[in-house]
């Protein structure tokens, strides 16, 4: 698979660029934009106090490809069948429900103190925007799966959905979305754990088209910040 070719699961290091964001609401509320999360401050799809910020200055970054990735969808597209198309237009009404699923293998030791972790999503070049902003959920898979036979008959089962990003409709720019307390798990060595969900129900007609990094584009990345 051209895909699982290109992506090796190697890590980059570099240094830790700052998380900016604007506005504030509880910690747990997702956002995306200022003046939705009241005395609190939106930073990376999250509203946030002040004082707790997303990529701490002593921590360092880490990038991870994913090491198998789908793409299925719940009516007609390219992602209803095996593989992965060069674009995905998450939440678009037209391919229904789309789960965008991904597996990671970590180089970093079980008892690496997480700071924090995103899964970084990168709209597709010159596509149309969607036409209202889209909230994407994401969930633990609980079984084991592999690409090349995962569908929408045949994908495994996932934790409780929750929701963790709000796409805008402008600027097309990258989406974190928030996946700290899934990375934490991964210290726990759990049984089912097996790759992490991203989820957008089909609602607007045009979607929000993202790259897979098939022709061009990085893909879906794991960034993850490590004490």
């Amino acid at each position: 698979m051209r895909l699982l070719a290109a992506l090796a699961p190697v890590a980059l290091l570099v240094a830790a660029p700052p998380l900016l964001g604007c506005g504030g609401a509880p910690a747990t509320d997702v956002c995306a934009g200022a003046g939705v999360c009241g005395s609190r401050y939106c930073v990376a799809g999250r509203c946030r106090p002040p004082s707790d910020l997303p990529s701490p200055i002593d921590a360092r970054r880490v990038l991870l490809p994913p090491a198998d990735l789908a793409v299925i969808a719940e009516d007609g597209g390219a992602a209803a069948a095996p593989g992965v198309p060069d674009a995905v237009a998450l939440g678009h009404a037209g391919a229904g429900d789309v789960v965008l699923l991904l597996r990671f293998t970590p180089t970093f030791g079980v008892d690496a103190d997480i700071a924090s972790a995103f899964v970084l999503l990168e709209p597709a070049p010159l596509a149309p925007p969607a036409e209202r902003a889209l909230t994407l959920e994401v969930a633990r898979i609980l079984e084991p799966w592999r690409s090349e036979t995962a569908t929408w008959g045949r994908q495994p089962r996932l934790s409780i959905p929750e929701a963790a990003a709000i796409v805008r409709r402008r600027p097309a720019t990258p989406l974190r979305i928030d996946v700290t307390s899934l990375v934490r798990d991964w210290a726990r060595r759990r049984k089912d754990d097996h790759g992490i969900a991203i989820l957008a129900p089909g609602s607007d007609a045009v979607g929000a088209a993202t790259s897979m990094g098939i022709s061009q584009g990085a893909g879906p990345l794991l960034e993850v910040y490590v004490r």
